[in-house]
């Protein structure tokens, strides 16, 4: 039996690494920063290192900004009616990766869905990552509350970054919406804001 559990599991990763995507560790939720102490250091950083996210800080990053943090597939940022319609897309130098909740707990899966390099795209800072925040206008209609929600995720970003000794900085003034958009194949969905992630320089 144990030895059809590691076969499963080597093909699993075959799958995974010839698909594109990454293996995106399980968060870790314990120890760190408190978080009166991660509110009185967060700044706004807008100089980074070349150097890349860890999958462990990318995890996260991600699963502090709007993973599932219950059992009944809760946020940890909340949403107005419970639509959970703001997506986060992670723009690495080697491409682009949508960020899903379950996927992310269940399979420790994090999807590619394209090869291009669109941080240029994003913000005029040399970051190692952008994270991308698209809110899905088929589960939330009403801009305004799409925006608060955005919002919401927005600082969690924030948060976490101090907490995991990185650096970020909120951008609405992103550099081409456009190629942006049909990079990521969002359709009437448009990138609200944008996140440069790295070490601080």
């Amino acid at each position: 039996m144990k030895k059809l559990m590691v076969l499963m599991v080597m093909v699993y990763a075959t799958w995974m690494l010839a698909a594109g995507n990454r293996v995106l560790p399980l968060p870790q939720k314990r120890g760190g920063m408190s978080l009166r102490e991660a509110l009185d250091k967060r700044h706004t950083v807008r100089s980074f290192q070349k150097k890349e996210l860890t999958a462990q800080q990318l995890a996260d990053m991600l699963w502090s900004a709007n993973g599932i943090n219950r059992e009944n597939g809760k946020r940890t940022a909340p949403s107005a009616l419970d639509k959970r319609e703001v997506l986060i897309y992670a723009a690495l130098p080697d491409g682009v990766y949508l960020y899903d909740p379950e996927l992310h707990l269940s399979k420790q899966i994090l999807p590619k869905i394209s090869s291009a390099d669109v941080r240029k795209y994003c913000g005029k800072y040399d970051a190692p990552c952008y994270l991308i925040l698209v809110p899905d206008k088929n589960r939330q209609p009403r801009e305004i509350f799409a925006a608060v929600d955005t919002g919401y995720v927005s600082q969690n970003i924030y948060l976490a970054a101090q907490i995991n000794g990185l650096g970020t900085c909120a951008m609405g003034s992103i550099v081409d919406r456009e190629k942006l958009i049909r990079e990521l194949n969002t359709g009437k969905n448009v990138p609200l804001l944008v996140h440069p992630v790295g070490i601080p320089r």
